[in-house]
């Protein structure tokens, strides 16, 4: 409440110290006299700017006090001009470059580019928000090189996003850092890898129109003042401010709506309805006598009769008392009926921010709105944020600062995703356990007028009770999950110029968030009812001091840092559930169990104390040497041996400054070599006892532990070199910065199986070696730049290799996740193979003689074999393009980001072609026959089997053709049956291991800003009207009906499984932006 109270007064003080302004007018122009389009026109010392128009104009109004207009352009000098009594001010720009640019660093420090020694990119807010993406980090994507972006579907509302940097850097993977202003934030994720509801990573929970800029710290060099926790990468956020000086209030508005639709979906095939074989079956009516054509209801699969228009009974009209009840239809197909189960979502969005601030004070404050109704039935998302950040000086040297971030996070119905035995995904249904002649208007009537429910699965007509999948709009509207988050993060600081150059600085600083999901799946449908409440609140508080000097001796530079911190974490989560379902229907409390609920709670705490320091040191402008070291104390690790030193050392070469050709605005040579950790959870190191009440009943009872504890584990340490050459050329119009660098990390955690005769089953231990190396570049350019046209072009690609040296002892194979599924289609996994690069796909394969041709059985089944190696899950390139182009006030922004390489299992495609839904178990043969036409031998008659060799085929068979080699190498083929073809194929990994390679439009922003001489006196700054989408194009990709970006299930962090996932959802919408 007092800082609060705190922040409100300095708002009151700033708003009330508004003084007067003035307005200056003028035009930017090139040496040659030719308008500027979008210069930079900025009040010094003040956030107050415009941007020129298509003739180079710009109005700007000038605070009373403030003295300069700071004009800028790309490629151009950047000019100070002092305003004076002018109110028109005509301003000529010449062509160069700055040398000087300011990039974000570890712990929130501002260096001048030239003089890193490491790769550092930053992405500007307005890269971010081209489409408006509800997370960030999805935002991300195709922006940095060497960061891939791998995002749940947009059908997921709010689901989760996750980043690797520089590939995989440990036997484990793992997660980046991200800072907020300088507040380490948790990124924790509450969705299950295997099946549920993704609830979303909570990084998302920045919004996107607070964020002035994001900086991407990759190797350890960049990360190693984070220490324990920089081994992933950093992901640095810096959010927008208000500035000292501004003598006024800056008002912007926003307001975005969006239309959300699925558009890609598995192809289906649109000639065969449901039943397990094609002939009809038959049923008598008790009321008439009558014996009706049926479809087999019961089987939830489509290798039915023929869609032909024959009359049938549907299942609809076996209810009694119903209208519909004895109706007879044609069997048609519905071609669309997936599609159209899902709605058209709308996600709106509205933020507002103002900024202002006085000679002492600057501050802003944004307000946020989302609110998103799903493409899935029932099913929103609400979000709103609040952003503030103030700035006073207490006095001419002490500086005080308060950033604080809210955010409250509310949904409804978000849709599950995989194999869920509790509430059945739909979507899950659809594509693997279905009946293509179904309407889904019908199956929108899901209950019956006595309150129970239908479905399309009846068991059979005189029992009208689903068998085997509730309708999927019972699971929509009856088995609803519900979720909230509170979140607020920021921090308190106090800076303090003791003499010039040399400032300490202290914060306070928390990240604080309470997740809440309640989960049900709701009485009288086929899966037992039950209730689940969780809820988790995670503190994380660092109290930060820091002294910085910096001090010029001629031509050297000289700046130091000294530091500390002491970092508490506390995490406690309480889960329930009901168990043997519910004491009356629908009573969803875990106080309604039929049995004893399952209660569990966790708590964790966790200190690390750490000291940290730099220096750095330049030699005229030329050459620079930077050192930093940091020291932590874990209380996660062992008492005698809690600490570990992370070194790094790095330097830059401006040759540019050594050499006199016109041609190079800028060049550097640069390295680096460092060494960071990544420490461990608490509690691992030492004994305590599983809590639980088996075998008595209710009493309690403490049980060893299946783990084994290790009072000896150390921390995981990379290490890891760097070099670049970052060049600029033809007045900055051309330059890339081209990366190469290698990296080692020993000592990952890992759990081994142990004799039973230990009385565990396994142990923690420090093992393995993994070693990685890449190539990134990212280049750019201005191909056309006059005064109607700018094209400016980004392009990032990157490629990173990482491979297992070592594991434990004389273990060859470690197993990092396995895939779903029972003993006939489970057995696929990943792993960490010596030898081999990481993420190794292994299970059932096909079989290939030493000349590479298939090895195939007399009956068409191929010879599998088991435990094969099939690749690594690993992309060998990533990168992306952006696109900018500027005609005449008219911006069009598109970015197209991609992957080479990369392997994922599909389980969507397996059951599709499984059950007889897929368009691939459809079309003709070889032959130019039907594929599920009967098999025929030489005279034309269906044979009894389902298997016939080519050659006694006759020319009316239907089947696939089976084609290789016996195993003694006997040329064969076989034509087969379909359905036993693809009942051969579930489980054989092989053939659903896809490429993962794509290429996508993925954001695409058409805007247009009102000139001011049209805006005229409105009382409006600016106003800018944009047409945007996201997923507009899935330009290239070697699977059909799945989206490769998009296949990252829940929180699993080894991404290599699509798991019945959710469609793509595609976006269109405007934005409308007013400053004032």
């Amino acid at each position: 409440m007092k800082k609060l109270s705190l922040v409100l007064g300095l708002m009151l003080f700033a708003i009330g110290s508004i003084l007067a302004q003035k307005t200056v007018t003028g035009t930017v122009s090139d040496q040659n006299g030719d308008p500027l389009l979008g210069a930079s026109v900025l009040v010094k010392g003040t956030s107050s700017g415009t941007i020129t128009d298509i003739d180079g104009n710009y109005s700007v109004k000038v605070p009373e006090g403030s003295t300069t207009l700071v004009i800028s352009y790309t490629g151009f000098n950047t000019q100070e001009v002092e305003v004076g009594n002018q109110s028109i001010i005509n301003v000529t720009l010449m062509e160069g470059v700055t040398l000087s640019e300011a990039v974000v660093t570890a712990l929130g420090v501002q260096r001048e580019e030239k003089a890193l020694g490491y790769a550092v990119q930053e992405v500007g807010g307005d890269q971010l928000t081209i489409s408006n993406d509800v997370n960030f980090v999805s935002s991300l994507s195709g922006k940095v090189a060497g960061v891939q972006v791998i995002s749940s579907s947009g059908a997921s509302l709010g689901g989760s996003a996750k980043v690797r940097v520089r590939g995989v850097n440990s036997l484990v993977g793992g997660d980046p850092l991200y800072i907020v202003d300088g507040t380490p934030i948790t990124n924790e994720n509450f969705s299950n890898d295997v099946g549920g509801s993704d609830y979303g990573n909570l990084a998302a929970d920045i919004p996107t129109s607070d964020i002035e800029k994001i900086s991407v710290l990759k190797g350890p060099a960049a990360t190693a003042l984070y220490g324990e926790r920089a081994s992933n990468g950093v992901v640095m956020i810096t959010t927008k401010k208000g500035s000292f000086g501004k003598k006024g209030l800056g008002v912007t508005v926003s307001s975005t709506v969006s239309a959300d639709r699925v558009y890609i979906l598995p192809e289906y095939q649109d000639e065969y309805g449901g039943g397990y074989e094609q002939t009809w079956e038959e049923a008598t009516d008790p009321v008439d006598g009558k014996s009706y054509r049926i479809l087999n209801y019961s089987a939830d699969e489509s290798w039915g009769p023929k869609m032909d228009g024959t009359t049938y009974r549907p299942f609809w009209s076996w209810y009694p008392g119903t209208p519909e009840y004895g109706t007879e239809i044609p069997l048609s197909p519905n071609p669309d009926n997936v599609r159209d189960f899902f709605d058209t979502g709308i996600t709106n969005i509205n933020t507002v921010s103002i900024d202002g601030g006085t000679e002492n004070t600057g501050f802003r404050f944004g307000f946020s709105n989302l609110n998103q109704t799903g493409v899935l039935p029932n099913s929103q998302l609400d979000r709103n944020g609040i952003n503030m950040s103030v700035r006073h000086k207490l006095a001419e040297r002490l500086t005080l600062g308060v950033n604080a971030n809210l955010v409250f996070t509310d949904g409804s119905g978000r849709p599950e995703f995989g194999y869920s035995t509790r509430g059945g995904n739909p979507v899950n249904s659809f594509n693997q356990w279905f009946q293509r002649q179904l309407d889904m208007s019908r199956l929108a009537d899901y209950k019956n007028p006595d309150g129970t429910f239908r479905s399309w699965n009846i068991r059979s007509t005189s029992d009208p009770t689903p068998l085997y999948w509730d309708s999927p709009y019972f699971a929509v509207y009856e088995n609803v999950r519900t979720d909230s988050r509170d979140r607020y993060f920021g921090d308190i600081n106090l800076a303090y110029e003791i003499v010039d150059g040399l400032t300490i600085s202290g914060a306070l600083r928390r990240d604080n968030f309470t997740q809440r999901i309640q989960e049900r799946v709701a009485s009288g449908g086929l899966e037992e009812p039950w209730y689940r409440e969780f809820v988790a609140n995670g503190t994380e508080d660092n109290y930060e001091l820091i002294g910085n000097y910096q001090k010029d001796f001629g031509k050297i530079s000289f700046d130091a840092m000294l530091g500390g911190n002491i970092r508490k974490n506390i995490y406690h989560q309480n889960n329930a559930q009901t168990v043997g379902g519910l004491t009356a229907p629908n009573l969803f409390n875990t106080s309604a169990s039929v049995d004893r609920p399952d209660l569990t709670s966790e708590i964790r705490e966790k200190t690390v104390r750490s000291v940290f320091g730099s220096a750095n040191v330049g030699f005229n402008g030329v050459a620079y040497i930077g050192v930093t070291l940091r020291n932590d104390w874990s209380s996660a690790l062992p008492a005698d041996n809690n600490n570990y030193l992370y070194p790094s050392v790095s330097g830059s070469l401006v040759f540019s400054e050594l050499l006199n050709t016109s041609w190079l605005s800028f060049g550097k040579l640069y390295g680096s070599v460092a060494q960071v950790g990544a420490d461990i959870d608490p509690y691992l190191t030492n004994s305590v006892y599983d809590y639980g009440t088996a075998p008595y009943g209710s009493s309690s009872s403490f049980a060893v532990p299946n783990l084994l504890p290790n009072t000896v584990l150390e921390q995981t340490l990379s290490t890891s070199w760097e070099a670049g050459l970052d060049m600029r050329m033809f007045n900055n119009r051309l330059g890339f910065n081209l990366i190469y660098y290698e990296a080692s990390t020993k000592n990952d955690i890992l759990r081994v199986q142990v004799p039973g005769s230990s009385g565990y089953a396994e142990a923690l231990v420090n093992a393995g070696l993994i070693t990685s190396n890449g190539v990134e570049l990212a280049l750019y350019g201005t191909p056309v730049r006059n005064s109607n046209l700018t094209w400016d072009i980004s392009v990032n690609i990157a490629r990173n290799t990482s491979k297992v040296e070592e594991l434990y002892g004389d273990l060859t194979n470690y197993k990092l996740a396995d895939g779903i599924g029972g003993s006939r289609w489970g057995g696929f996994s990943v792993n960490a193979r010596v030898g081999e690069e990481w993420g190794l796909a292994n299970g059932r394969g096909f079989t290939y003689d030493d000349q590479g041709r298939l090895v195939i059985t007399e009956t068409g089944s191929y010879v599998v074999t088991a435990n094969k190696d099939l690749g690594s899950i690993l992309p060998d390139f990533t990168g992306g393009v952006l696109n900018t182009l500027n005609f005449k006030g008219i911006e069009l922004r598109a970015m197209i980001d991609f992957q080479v390489g990369g392997q994922f299992f599909s389980t969507t495609r397996m059951f599709n072609a499984y059950s007889g839904l897929g368009a691939e178990t459809v079309g003709n043969n070889a032959l130019g026959n039907p594929l599920r036409d009967p098999l025929t031998d030489q005279s034309g008659a269906p044979i009894d089997g389902s298997s016939i060799l080519a050659s006694e085929a006759g020319s009316n068979s239907g089947g696939i053709l089976v084609e290789g080699v016996s195993a003694t190498g006997e040329p064969l083929s076989v034509y087969v049956e379909p359905q036993t073809y693809y009942g051969r194929m579930f489980g054989l990994h092989e053939r659903w291991l896809y490429d993962a390679s794509f290429i996508k439009l993925r954001e695409v922003s058409l805007g247009y800003e009102i000139p001011k001489k049209v805006l005229g006196k409105l009382p409006v700054q600016s106003l800018k009207l944009s047409l945007i989408g996201r997923n507009l194009w899935l330009i290239d990709s070697k699977v059909d009906g799945i989206d490769p970006s998009e296949v990252l299930p829940g929180s699993n962090n080894i991404i290599f499984e699509e798991r019945g996932g959710l469609p793509g959802v595609r976006s269109i919408g405007a934005k409308l932006t007013v400053g004032f």
